[in-house]
């Protein structure tokens, strides 16, 4: 039996290499920028990123979503755009996804479910997102679509996502979980 998805965190299959160059488009007025998985150098917030309250709550939704999607999907999950590579807890859900795609198989509906999920101020380039997450019971399908086992449901938890700022907005480090008061 699989156990699906308990861990939750980032990291894992980040595709960006730090400081490359992104080619210019033919006809395009790019000439190529920096790309930087890590916080602005500077210490200031870069110009046109996002770097609201709002902007760290869409993240870390993303990232859930983004895991629900690929293990629904039967495919490794990109957490590229949300997390950084550098997250343990999130390297476990990529690898749980990872694990699902190499057997052929899929979950047959979204595992995470958040609620109360709130950006608390930020500190200089940092923030800390608050949330609760149910992990569901799931079913996991073989590529016929036929049920072949189930993952079970893990008890409702309390996160916790540190997020930094980078040149391309929030992007989570870590998560921390604790149970859920009753």
């Amino acid at each position: 039996m699989l156990v699906i998805l308990t861990g939750a965190g980032c990291g894992g299959d980040q595709h960006e290499p730090s400081g490359a160059a992104i080619p210019a488009r033919p006809g395009s007025q790019n000439r190529g920028t920096a790309v930087s998985g890590g916080p602005s150098v500077s210490g200031s917030a870069p110009g046109s990123v996002d770097d609201t309250p709002a902007a760290a709550t869409r993240t870390v939704e993303g990232y859930f979503h983004e895991i629900n999607e690929a293990a629904r999907a039967g495919r490794v999950a990109v957490i590229a755009p949300t997390a950084l590579g550098g997250c343990q807890p999130c390297a476990l859900d990529v690898g749980v996804t990872r694990s699902l795609q190499q057997r052929g198989l899929r979950a047959d509906g979204p595992a995470y479910q958040l609620s109360d999920v709130l950006a608390r101020p930020r500190v200089g380039l940092v923030t800390e997102v608050d949330f609760t997450v149910r992990t569901r019971a799931v079913g996991l399908l073989d590529p016929a679509g036929r049920r072949v086992s189930d993952a079970p449901a893990v008890p409702t938890r309390v996160g916790t996502a540190e997020l930094s700022l980078t040149d391309h907005g929030w992007r989570i480090q870590t998560l921390r979980y604790a149970p859920a008061q009753a």
